[in-house]
């Protein structure tokens, strides 16, 4: 294969903690790595800062957390971009506010070769996004009127926000590419996959009203109904199960109230909505960036999540899609999944006799359900799942699968600071001796997305949590391609 692309998540203080040059020659001596995917905006430890605190450090950088950190934008905001939104150009990375990441890195990484990409996390669950003036107003309503988490799709502040982003970077920087991530399911597959809190569950703002009634759904149905499916969540959740069981039960609901599922398409095509006005403004302002997307791990967890994320519709406004098939981190995580499933959707139900079934659904085949925190999922995994992607664009566009490197696994030893999100996060709920990943399974996940027809990988989570002998695994496996 010529010259796939080989790509790094990493965050500012890296190259703060490092230095640009000594980084860069790491990440092209270790990994082969050929473009920067460059967190900024973000505001979650998954893509910015150092090590999550409480997880163990890798074997470079500074050794000790950086507690605190809030995140935000790493580059120089240009107001003329941002005047469309009531939020304006908020969100300068309070660590950092003199550094512009893109001029930091972008003259260095030029003249290696490199290209590089703006890495934009929407992290819609951070809590300090909170406290950005006027933010409030974006964020979703819940079936009862009340705020929600999590900022919505459809309010023009919000959406204008990011579009500015976008526009900025594209304008002002000599980028090759926008990759943007957002990780929600949606109303209906939170309510489905586990416990949920009321602010979860939305959006039934003015914005997202008008959007369903130009659809013809009864916006009215659909409240009542999401009311009535939060009260069967809430109460399953606490282990109380109805006379005809609780996937019966949830089942009648649909059947009464269609809007559910309507209202989950609503929510889908907003999100994809988003997705191509970010696509065009991009190439509006620079024709040959490539921009793309993260598509997070419920993919290959959820059969009902899965069937939102047609691979075929999203190539229509997609140069490339990133694909999360974390290999090692799946075995905890999906352990989580199954056991949080069980006290949703279905409850009437073992995770050991529900795990069988969803890995027929999801054409996947693992371990046994107890070994899957120590053994994670396979290097099969992740050639059937980019196979599986690839396939699902039909040349339309390319395919780079997320591969795991040192993503933490499991619950931290010791909580050193508070949880920095809103809303249910329930990823991993795993404890104990759990998975790690070595230079052999790094090696044999990047090999296997070449095998499935991947045009190229992206290292993930991010650079500061990786151990460099891992890193090398990945650096193997692209220079055998050769």
């Amino acid at each position: 294969m010529s010259d796939p692309l080989v790509a790094m998540q990493i965050g500012a203080i890296s190259f703060l903690d490092e230095g640009v040059e000594e980084t860069l020659d790491i990440l092209a001596g270790q990994g082969a790595v050929n473009a920067l995917f460059l967190a900024t905006p973000t505001w979650t430890r998954g893509t910015g800062g150092r090590q999550v605190p409480g997880y163990e450090l890798p074997d470079h950088g500074v050794q000790e957390y950086d507690l605190g950190w809030r995140g935000g934008n790493y580059a120089t905001p240009h107001p003329e971009h941002y005047g469309n939104t009531a939020l304006g150009h908020a969100g300068r990375a309070e660590e950092h506010p003199d550094l512009d990441l893109f001029d930091l890195v972008l003259p260095a990484a030029k003249q290696r070769g490199m290209k590089s990409y703006a890495w934009m996390e929407e992290s819609s669950s951070a809590k300090h996004l909170r406290t950005y003036p006027n933010f409030a107003k974006t964020l979703e309503v819940d079936a009862w009127g009340r705020p929600g988490a999590r900022p919505c799709f459809n309010n023009p502040d919000y959406r204008n926000w990011h579009l500015g982003f976008v526009e900025d970077y594209a304008s002002n920087y000599e980028l090759d590419g926008l990759a943007w991530c957002s990780e929600r399911a949606g109303p209906l597959n939170a309510l489905m996959q586990g416990p949920v809190q009321v602010q979860d569950i939305g959006c039934f703002c003015q914005h997202c009203k008008a959007f369903a009634r130009n659809r013809g759904i009864n916006v009215e149905r659909a409240v009542e109904g999401y009311r009535a499916a939060v009260d069967w969540n809430h109460k399953v959740g606490k282990g109380e199960r109805p006379r005809d069981g609780a996937f019966v039960t949830f089942w009648r609901l649909l059947l009464t109230y269609p809007e559910l599922l309507a209202w989950q398409t609503v929510w889908t095509e907003s999100q994809r909505n988003l997705y191509r006005d970010i696509y065009g403004v991009a190439k509006a302002c620079a024709p040959e960036i490539q921009v793309g997307w993260h598509v997070y791990h419920n993919i290959s967890f959820s059969p009902f999540y899965r069937a939102d994320q047609d691979y075929a519709e999203m190539a229509k406004f997609s140069d490339f899609v990133k694909v999360v098939i974390y290999n090692n981190c799946a075995g905890p995580r999906y352990h989580t999944w199954i056991g949080n499933i069980c006290n949703a959707l279905f409850a009437d139900a073992s995770p050991d006799e529900v795990y069988p079934l969803m890995l027929k659904l999801l054409q996947i085949d693992e371990g046994a359900y107890e070994s899957l925190p120590q053994s994670g999922f396979s290097a099969e995994y992740v050639r059937r799942e980019t196979e599986r992607a690839v396939e699902g664009v039909a040349g339309q566009s390319k395919i780079y699968p997320g591969i795991d490197i040192d993503i933490p696994v499991g619950q931290p030893k010791e909580r050193l600071e508070p949880s920095p999100h809103v809303g249910t996060i329930n990823w991993d709920a795993t404890q104990g001796e759990l998975t790690q990943c070595t230079p052999e399974s790094v090696r044999d996940a990047t090999a296997a997305a070449f095998a499935g027809g991947a045009q190229g990988v992206v290292l993930s989570r991010k650079y500061s949590e990786m151990r460099l002998a891992n890193l090398a695994g990945a650096g193997d496996a692209i220079r055998s391609l050769a």
